[in-house]
């Protein structure tokens, strides 16, 4: 039994948590984690209507007497009745002969909610199929292309972001998780699905999120539509993600940069940013928001270690991915092996409470550490043993699997 599904919740964020710095990045949406659809047959395809998941509490409790709270999602959609073989399709259905918008190829017919081989259907979760999906410009019969076969990322992957800030004179190390969908057209790549899977940072003090918590922020700041530049050279893959910006505990549309028209992957520096746009404040909390039900505006953090309590805040920062020497990527056709980038981020964090002490003592990211972020490849699709080894019908317990499978660390 791990500690962070004991004592103070489970899971974790990214950004300063008691001069802790916490990074991540999320859109706000919702998608489907498929699951066998008993229903589903062997004909051609009439089409089911999926409904969306409903959120209960604590099917999945922490293992111990903690303070960790419920409020996890749990699915209790029906399932679509979509098949496995050619016929029309659906919304988010997938196609062999004809599809509905955002259809998938190659497939069986199926229900609002989409099916794969073996007839599934949605179960309220934000992991899709996995499929990935057909470009505009593909016609019947293609699929999403790379430029070279050796720099195809089309796939579902995981990953493990660590960024080291200093907190107290001492260097804090944070572990972002995330779970991401990728589809690639020639030398472009796209996050098709994406949601965050928590933080735990390791230094002087242990820092994470309740499960309640990481249950409210799946939803929040989603990736989806980052782009990304890949490239084969020699016998290496290029790989340049855009930056992202990611608000938690605030209002999100109000809090990005690029007023009056404000986006993810704007250049703008932290420091001008927060001075022609500040976050929210104790005293003036206008723009905060209680995203996880606490009573207390922000995103709350559990902290043990030197110091130990609660700490609610609002966070803004940004966070870019990139290769440089010493953190190539080696082409392959089949990604075998664990990809290691750099990263690189800045932040910023309000706190709302408490209002005095050590928790809420600032941090800035350090200035000579490595940033990277670990990527795992778990297969070009949901029916590839990696991948259904590791999502769940529950985001959350996909996110605990997703931290299992590349565990924290230090930089």
């Amino acid at each position: 039994m791990s500690f962070r599904r004991c004592a103070v919740g489970v899971l974790r964020c990214n950004t300063l948590i008691f001069g802790i710095a916490l990074c991540t990045g999320c859109l706000q949406g919702k998608d489907t984690v498929l699951q066998p659809d008993q229903s589903g047959s062997e004909q051609a395809g009439s089409t089911g209507q999926n409904m969306q998941g409903m959120s209960t509490a604590g099917s999945k409790a922490p293992q111990s007497s903690s303070m960790s709270t419920g409020g996890n999602k749990s699915p209790s959609n029906a399932a679509g009745s979509g098949t496995a073989t050619a016929g029309r399709a659906g919304t988010n259905g997938m196609q062999a002969v004809d599809a509905g918008e955002d259809g998938y190829e190659n497939m069986g017919a199926a229900g609002s909610g989409g099916s794969t081989p073996s007839g599934m259907a949605g179960s309220g979760s934000m992991v899709d199929a996995g499929m990935m999906p057909v470009p505009a410009d593909a016609g019947p019969g293609e699929t999403p292309g790379a430029a070279d076969p050796d720099c195809d990322f089309n796939g579902i992957w995981i990953g493990n972001q660590q960024t080291v800030s200093e907190a107290l004179s001492l260097p804090q190390t944070s572990n972002n998780w995330y779970y991401l969908e990728l589809k690639q057209s020639g030398n472009d790549v796209e996050v098709a699905k994406h949601f965050d899977c928590g933080i735990e940072v390791r230094g002087s003090a242990t820092v994470i999120l309740s499960r309640a918590t990481l249950s409210a922020s799946i939803t929040r700041n989603l990736q989806a539509g980052r782009k990304i530049s890949v490239s084969k050279q020699g016998t290496s893959c290029s790989f340049e993600a855009a930056r992202f910006w990611s608000i938690r505990g605030a209002d999100e549309l109000r809090f990005l940069p690029g007023e009056p028209n404000p986006g993810r992957d704007f250049p703008d520096n932290i420091s001008d940013v927060a001075k022609s746009n500040p976050l929210p404040t104790a005293s003036m909390s206008d723009g905060a928001v209680d995203i996880d039900s606490d009573g207390k505006l922000g995103i709350a953090f559990q902290v043990t270690g030197i110091v130990m309590g609660t700490r609610n805040s609002v966070q803004r920062d940004w966070t870019r991915w990139f290769t440089e020497p010493g953190y190539e990527i080696a082409a392959s056709q089949d990604w075998t092996t664990d990809l290691t980038v750099r990263a690189d981020f800045d932040n910023e964090e309000s706190i709302i409470d408490p209002t005095s002490g050590l928790l809420v003592s600032g941090s800035m990211p350090s200035g000579t550490a490595k940033h990277a972020l670990k990527l795992r490849f778990l297969g070009r699709d949901a029916s590839d043993p990696r991948a259904a080894a590791l999502i769940k019908a529950d985001d959350v317990d996909t996110c605990y699997a997703i931290q299992d499978a590349l565990p924290a660390g230090t930089l």
